[in-house]
């Protein structure tokens, strides 16, 4: 934060700073669906309804190892893990199913850094109270009482455009030369 403010951060701004990145941080992971500082060892519950795949929320996939795998106290050895999802075999059954895990970046994307910062930055500028300001013809916007900082609509256009948001990781559009099939009418095709 120093280097980006291009001044040392004084004492009694330390704790402010601190708390706003945290809220930041906070904030980019709700909207992106993900967790992204690094969680090392925790647990993660997950109930399955059925069927041999058991998916894992998109919030703990990012660099997602497991370590153990337990359901109704008993460890489970018998699935293989995708990245996305366990599958079993012998299926899960309906009975929760406990992860021991590890997941999100071991050093947070630059990117993803910038974006924090500068939002960070963006509220030390703002007066209390106060949600947006203008220069030219002086403009000024109050957030209500019950406002809290949220994240301005650029970083949202940054964190949507980038590779950030819930869903957009690991999606692509292929596209296929050749004819171009109308499917608003009826389509035979031949062998």
């Amino acid at each position: 934060m120093a280097a980006r403010l291009g001044r040392p951060i004084a004492a009694d701004e330390t704790a402010r700073v601190s708390a706003f990145l945290a809220d930041v941080t906070g904030l980019v992971e709700d909207y992106c669906g993900r967790d992204l500082d690094r969680r090392e060892g925790q647990s993660i519950t997950l109930y399955p309804e059925g069927g041999c795949v058991l998916p894992v929320p998109a919030r703990y996939q990012t660099f997602l190892t497991v370590v153990s795998v337990e359901q109704d106290g008993q460890p489970v050895t018998d699935y293989t893990f995708t990245g996305r999802q366990l599958t079993r075999d012998a299926g899960w059954g309906e009975s929760a199913v406990t992860l021991t895990a590890s997941w999100g970046y071991e050093d947070v994307p630059a990117s993803l850094r910038a974006i924090a910062c500068s939002e960070v930055i963006r509220w030390l500028a703002l007066s209390p109270g106060v949600e947006r300001e203008r220069v030219g013809e002086v403009e000024v916007e109050f957030s209500g009482a019950g406002s809290a900082q949220s994240l301005s609509a650029s970083t949202r256009t940054s964190l949507r455009q980038g590779r950030w948001r819930r869903g957009a990781a690991g999606s692509m559009t292929l596209l296929r030369e050749g004819p171009v099939l109308d499917l608003r009418r009826a389509v035979v095709l031949h062998d």
